[in-house]
């Protein structure tokens, strides 16, 4: 365990941000649908009158690999790089599970990278059926008394309308 990384994320002061996200998917071109780490919503939910729940947790997924590609060149991973929060640490499971037992609202990491199970190919949620149409055609109506408005009465705003 000692030579095992991971990702120790205090997500008490996450901010939902998501630059994470994005840093990953620029990283690894990573297509629409697929993403190396999400963050997920817990909340809001109401726990007593007034006080509530709301966290944000950044969830590395199977296609994360703790960027082995910076590890190798002495960099941290892309996403604890482009941390606005400043709230995800690189490290060895030796190395970061003492901060995890300092204090709450921390997780500690060890992605699973399984890139042929989670690369397979995108295929959209909402697929259509053979035979149906993909956009419902939609039949407009002329409006011969249509008018606008325009809290401006200059050449910018003239749109060749008649009232």
């Amino acid at each position: 365990m000692e030579n095992t990384y991971g990702l120790l994320i205090d997500y008490e002061y996450c901010t939902g941000c998501q630059s994470c996200e994005v840093a990953c998917k620029e990283e690894h071109n990573y297509p629409v649908g697929k993403w190396g780490i999400r963050v997920h919503d817990d909340g809001p939910w109401e726990m007593e009158p007034e006080i509530f729940n709301w966290n944000k947790i950044p969830v590395p997924t199977d296609l994360c690999d703790l960027c082995t590609d910076r590890a190798a060149v002495g960099r941290e991973p892309v996403c604890v790089h482009h941390c606005l929060a400043n709230v995800m640490q690189y490290g060895t499971i030796a190395e970061l599970a003492p901060k995890l037992a300092e204090k709450t609202k921390q997780v500690l990491f060890v992605p699973q990278y399984k890139p042929f199970e989670a690369k397979g190919e995108f295929v959209p949620k909402n697929k259509f059926k053979e035979g149906r149409h993909k956009a419902a055609a939609v039949e407009v109506a002329t409006n011969e008394n249509f008018s606008t408005s325009s809290q401006r009465s200059d050449s910018r705003t003239e749109t060749g309308l008649k009232d």
